[in-house]
C-alpha cells in the first residue's frame, strides 16, 4: 500500500511539473510571437532599432503589448490541458515563423494550427 501511495504521489507531482513546464513553454512561445509582431510593426513603419524611443515607437510598443496581453489571456483560458497547451504552442509558433510580409496581409487566413483559438478567428 505504501508503494502505491508513493506511486500516486509521484504521478501527481510529475503531472504538476509537466503542466508547469507546458505553461512556461506557452508563455515563451507567446513572448517570441509578440517580439516578432513588434519587429514587423517597426519594420512596416520604417523605425529602426536605434529610434525606438520616439513617440511613434512607444505607441506601437504599447499597442502590441496590449494585443499580446489579450492573446495570452485567450490562450490561458482556452488551453487548460497539456494537449490544448501543445496545440496553443503550435499555433503561436506557426505565427512566429511567418514573414513580416505574410503577417501584414489584411485578409490572410489564420494558420491551420490556430483553428479554435479566439485570437486567431477571423470575423466572417
Amino acid at each position: 500500500m505504501k508503494s502505491l501511495s508513493l506511486a500516486v504521489l509521484f504521478l501527481i507531482a510529475s503531472s504538476s511539473l509537466t503542466s508547469a513546464g507546458m505553461n512556461a513553454n506557452l508563455n515563451s512561445a507567446i513572448a517570441n510571437m509578440c517580439e516578432k509582431l513588434k519587429t514587423c510593426a517597426f519594420q512596416q513603419m520604417g523605425i529602426n532599432a536605434s529610434s525606438k524611443q520616439t513617440p511613434t515607437a512607444t505607441a506601437i510598443n504599447n499597442s502590441v503589448n496590449q494585443a499580446c496581453a489579450l492573446i495570452k489571456a485567450d490562450f490561458t483560458s482556452a488551453a487548460t490541458t497539456n494537449t490544448q497547451k501543445r496545440k496553443a504552442i503550435a499555433c503561436v509558433s506557426s505565427v512566429t515563423k511567418k514573414t513580416c510580409s505574410e503577417l501584414s496581409q489584411p485578409n490572410a487566413p489564420s494558420p491551420p494550427a490556430c483553428k479554435g483559438f479566439q485570437s486567431f478567428e477571423r470575423a466572417k
